[in-house]
């Protein structure tokens, strides 16, 4: 046995290179196993799906095999962006609109499906009335105008109508009776459309009177104010006179409370 071995290797390695030689393809063989370790059982571990690759490509460090799954300066393909930008099922049948993510200040992120390129528009009548169904049909319009069932079972009766266009300055007209003071269903008009629409360079009512919330009713005889015509809606739960007796403006909550979970609750 002892000559059988002699004669199988060279005879210029002596015992301690042939020793030498034995420990080094151990340790091929432990970084084999540990290789194939680190590339399907940590990856699995973490809930990544691993797929076979070849022999040759097999050895791969902790550290490569973690940057497959997180590439700092990775940048993700079309198909991968609109994914991660569709906004996720709701269950609300309400479409989403620009506005919502706009006021949300969500526009360019990865919770909204809009991009800042989508927000600007050109100055023409079009664009005008499109913004502002976009704002009475958001979130926010559904606690403010009287198209939606809610504010109309409250008395809520508002509209906001596109009038003319005068050069850069629209002309907008408010009918009907609105729980938040005039002026600032105005205001909220006028700051989506600038922000839309960077052309306009004014947006008011054809008359200071649209803005009041209260008329008075004078006698064409005498001119004597027979009474004062209150032109808001009714103040269905008493909340807006106790706000406004607090010191708190009505309209910074509005005429509904909502729940944590973001859910209108329906006025009793």
């Amino acid at each position: 046995h002892t000559a059988k071995a002699t004669r199988s290797r060279p005879l210029d390695i002596t015992d301690q290179e042939l020793a030498r030689i034995e420990r080094e393809r151990e340790a091929d063989c432990l970084t084999v196993t540990m290789t194939i370790y680190i590339w399907y059982a940590i990856p699995s571990a973490l809930g990544f799906a691993t797929t076979a690759v070849p022999s040759s490509s097999r050895r791969f460090s902790a550290h490569r095999v973690v940057a497959r799954h997180s590439r700092p300066g990775h940048t993700p393909d079309a198909a991968t962006t609109a994914r991660r930008r569709r906004r996720p099922a709701s269950t609300n049948t309400r479409l989403y609109n620009l506005y919502d993510d706009w006021a949300g200040d969500l526009i360019s992120s990865s919770q909204s499906e809009f991009t800042y390129d989508d927000l600007i528009m050109p100055l023409d009548e079009g664009s005008i009335e499109q913004c502002l169904e976009e704002l009475m049909d958001s979130a926010y319009g559904e606690t403010m105008f009287g198209r939606h069932d809610v504010p109309a079972s409250v008395g809520i009766t508002g509209s906001i109508e596109f009038e003319s266009l005068e050069g850069p300055e629209a002309i907008l007209e408010l009918s009907g009776k609105f729980w938040h003071r005039r002026e600032t269903v105005l205001g909220k008009a006028a700051m989506y459309l600038n922000a839309r629409i960077p052309e306009l360079t004014s947006v008011r009512v054809a008359t200071p009177e649209e803005l009041e919330d209260f008329e008075e009713v004078i006698d064409e005889f005498t001119g004597e104010v027979l009474y004062v015509d209150d032109k808001r809606s009714p103040d269905f739960n008493g909340d807006r006179a106790t706000m406004e007796y607090q010191g708190i403006d009505p309209d910074g909550r509005g005429p509904f409370v909502f729940s944590g979970g973001g859910g209108m609750i329906r006025p009793a």
